[in-house]
């Protein structure tokens, strides 16, 4: 059963060690030199996969590829150089005798077994597995879901966390069904859409983005 087809793929991009020149610091805001342009770093915004998390007149804490640097304005423009990243955490998985992707994990850090679903747009369970982590649909907003048997309405939910292997990702939107369908946790976009998705021939590799 799927939600909603979706044919994106999410290629890994190989990592490299970058480096950036400061310029000049401001109140939520730094200015940086990039591969030889000037440009204005914001609170929480990123450029060329700079991210800078806050910045006063005396330093700066710019993040990349998942490290995170302090900079201190000494009077000269600070070479900055970041290592390589450590590896990003990876699950291969292979298809069963069916030629599905089931791989295992956790919701909310309760253990679960997921079937990995680009055709679904969200996280799907239904309701025995909601009940098994303890979700409540108090207040759930009712959405409109495709199932093999029909219309049905499902709860619209906030996961705290969803990890496969060592990969977390949080606050992931899924989907209760009523009733004993699917038989898997449709492991869908809201999780996808999150991380690097590869496929080499009929291997699925799953790898968390250093963001």
């Amino acid at each position: 059963m799927s939600i909603l087809f979706i044919t994106s793929i999410f290629l890994s991009v190989p990592l490299h060690a970058d480096s950036l020149v400061l310029q000049a610091l401001f109140n939520n805001k730094a200015m940086v030199k990039i591969d030889g342009r000037s440009v204005m770093l914001k609170k929480g915004k990123q450029i060329s996969g700079y991210k800078l998390i806050s910045a006063d007149s005396y330093e700066a804490v710019i993040e990349y590829k998942g490290q995170r640097r302090r900079h201190v304005i000494t009077g000269q423009p600070v070479q900055s150089k970041y290592p390589e990243t450590a590896k990003l955490a990876s699950v291969t998985i292979l298809p069963d005798k069916r030629g599905m992707y089931v791989t295992t994990g956790s919701i909310n850090g309760v253990g679960a077994e997921f079937l990995v679903d680009t055709g679904a747009s969200v996280v799907a369970m239904n309701a025995t597995h909601a009940r098994t982590f303890h979700l409540s649909m108090s207040g759930a907003m009712d959405v409109p879901v495709e199932t093999a048997s029909g219309k049905v309405t499902g709860k619209y939910v906030k996961l705290k966390s969803v990890q496969v292997g060592g990969i977390i990702v949080r606050d992931v939107g899924a989907v209760i069904i009523p009733g004993e369908f699917p038989k898997k946790i449709l492991l869908g976009m809201t999780f996808l859409k999150n991380i690097n998705m590869q496929r080499k021939d009929s291997v699925i590799m799953l790898q968390a983005r250093p963001y």
